[in-house]
Parts: C-alpha cells; structure tokens; sequence
C-alpha cells in the first residue's frame, strides 16, 4: 500500500506540472520514440523494479529526445503505467532513473 500511495503522490505532484511538462512535450514531439523496457537504461529499470512501482504495470515508453541546442538538453522516459484498479498515469524519468523535472539537472 505505501508504493501505491506513493505513486499516487508523485502523480498529483506530476498532474501540478503537467502544464510545463506537456509545453515540453508538445515542443518535443517530433523527437519522441516508442521503445520497451529493454531499450531503457539500468538506472530506470532499475527504478520501475523498486518498491514504489511494485503494484504499478509498465505500459508504452517513449524515449523523448531535446532538441539539439534545447536548454534542457536531457533525454527523459515517459512511462505510462497502470494499476490494478485501471487507473492510469505517467512517470517522466531521467537517464539516471531520476524525476524528470524542468531545470533539474
């Protein structure tokens, strides 16, 4: 149960920035890639294995790629997961399998 409330967490405070992230996103999108969990680096496999995404079901990733020059030039992972009761949401990860945020470095 502290995964699932804790994911719910990390959801509500993505849903706050959701606004920056989808300007980002929608800047983005021309350099946005499907890929799977083998694609993904350790750091971030190893972030969906921990205790947080446990009751959580990997669903579409895409590896979203800056533009070159972009002032935030890291690659972020969009994982949508999902829970067992249908709900839905989005986890934005750094390479290192860090929370993606803007001006986070």
């Amino acid at each position: 149960m502290l995964g699932f409330a804790s994911l719910d967490a990390v959801a509500q405070t993505q849903g706050q920035n959701q606004g920056q992230q989808q300007q980002q996103t929608e800047q983005a999108q021309g350099n946005r890639e499907l890929v799977t969990q083998d694609n993904l680096p350790e750091a971030v496999k190893n972030a969906l294995k921990s205790d947080v995404y446990k009751d959580w079901t990997v669903g579409e990733i895409y590896k979203v790629t800056p533009e070159e020059g972009a002032a935030n030039a890291e690659v972020v992972y969009e994982i949508t997961m999902t829970n067992a009761e249908g709900q839905e949401g989005v986890v934005r990860m750094n390479e290192k399998g860090g929370a993606a945020d803007s001006g986070q470095e």
